[in-house]
């Protein structure tokens, strides 16, 4: 999970809402229990033609879904376009429906029938409204059957003993849901289906052992305080979590996200030993790191101070020759707090989370965590050619630290154990 979100805490969570009856037609997936509330996740925000269709018959309806436009067989697909700035349904023979201003609400017509989108099967009902630019694409269905498309990808498929680390995750991945649901009204979706809030891949993704853990974990949420917190997590901390603060600059410090160490006890070994980026090393060669520089630095720093917020459509930056970068400062769990560095084109700052946004790799992959060491290599003119990158763990490092889950899973501790642990002075109670 990727994730600068906002670290709010919110009371108590509304009464949940059925979701909206087909007009007659029996719903494929609702909610099993009053808590399971609906939620709606964006599955694409700027489509062209999406194409939609489903496992069994279904049925596509306008506005508030009292209008039918139109309905499809078993397989069969359609594409959603928009003419005029109204949408139509595009059949396979070439023929359209009607147009309508949307939104267009498609259900399944029959139980135990999953809708699809480009090929990849869901649970719930799909929104489908004009957005600034191109179609958004909703998909609207139960937190509980939400979870069962995301644990699986948030935490891999997991091996017997690992069940403790699988259900610590549905509860986190549960209470990072209702927060995000509670601060999105203003917008047509609650959150990303990928690493910009949590990977959700519908029901193709779905395994029996996250499946299980969901429902062993049902309703279930993190509080401090009595209220719901949202619970960050990431792959591997490299030893320690950290303070939200640390990371993510710009966040106030949140009492139960502080650094947690993660060594095992008696030991000199730590529970996300086992990752694979539990420690690492990152090499920029001289025109790598040139090249890095001048596409995102723009993004986030001004000139030596930083900026508010990153801007991704910032000019790129002519930095010249880099002649030094020097961490300035680290945190409480050891995370380069200020990256300086100096160009012949200007010097620059660069603060936590921000700096592996700026050292990526020629593909654009940004660097594993800010939990590192830098050494510099210089040419004859005095220009850097290589920076060397040693670090450790995998993420932003906030919150629950998934490997180490795993292991303190592996280690005997149950789920319950494991949140309280990575989450400071939280408890494990229902969302009601």
């Amino acid at each position: 999970m990727h994730r600068a979100a906002a670290i709010a805490l919110f009371g108590a969570v509304a009464c949940a809402s059925a979701m909206p009856r087909n007009g007659g037609e029996p719903d494929a997936d609702r909610p099993a229990n009053q808590s399971d509330q609906p939620v709606r996740i964006a599955l694409a925000t700027a489509a062209g033609s999406p194409r939609i269709g489903a496992t069994g018959a279904w049925a596509i309806y306008s506005r508030n879904s009292a209008n039918l436009v139109t309905r499809g067989a078993a397989g069969g697909t359609m594409r959603i376009e928009r003419r005029g700035g109204q949408l139509v349904a595009v059949r396979d023979d070439g023929s359209v429906t009607s147009r309508s201003p949307g939104p267009f609400i498609i259900r399944a017509r029959d139980p135990g029938t999953f809708l699809t989108h480009e090929g990849k099967r869901y649970r719930g009902e799909f929104v489908i409204t004009p957005a600034t630019s191109g179609l958004l694409v909703v998909n609207r269905l139960g937190v509980e059957s939400y979870l069962r498309g995301v644990v699986p990808l948030e935490i891999g498929n997991r091996a017997a003993g690992e069940e403790a680390a699988v259900q610590a995750q549905a509860v986190a991945a549960r209470s990072y849901s209702y927060i995000k649901m509670a601060g999105s009204a203003t917008r047509g979706f609650d959150m990303y289906s990928s690493v910009q809030d949590q990977v959700y891949g519908g029901v193709d993704a779905e395994k029996p052992m996250a499946d299980a853990a969901v429902l062993a974990t049902a309703d279930m949420v993190l509080r401090y305080g009595g209220r719901i917190v949202n619970t960050p997590y990431s792959s591997t901390c490299g030893g320690s979590t950290a303070a939200v603060q640390e990371v993510w600059w710009r966040e106030p410090p949140q009492p139960h996200l502080q650094p947690v160490s993660d060594r095992i006890p008696g030991s000199d070994k730590f529970y996300c030993d086992p990752s694979p980026r539990f420690r690492w090393t990152s090499t920029f060669e001289k025109n790598e790191l040139k090249e890095t520089l001048e596409k995102y630095l723009g993004q986030y720093t001004r000139g030596v101070e930083p900026s508010v917020a990153p801007n991704p459509t910032s000019p790129r930056v002519s930095v010249g020759s880099v002649r030094a970068a020097r961490v300035d400062g680290r945190t409480p769990s050891d995370r380069v707090s200020t990256l300086s560095v100096r160009t012949s084109g200007g010097n620059y700052v660069l603060r936590g989370n921000d700096i592996r946004f700026v050292l990526r790799t020629p593909s654009g992959t940004i660097l594993n965590s800010t939990y590192f060491t830098a050494e510099t290599t210089l040419d004859g003119s005095g220009e850097l050619s290589r920076l060397t990158v040693r670090g450790g763990g995998y993420g932003h490092g906030i919150g629950m630290c998934q490997w180490g889950a795993i292991g303190r899973a592996r280690a005997g501790q149950d789920y319950r154990t494991i949140l309280t642990t990575y989450y400071s002075g939280t408890t494990v109670g229902s969302v009601n």
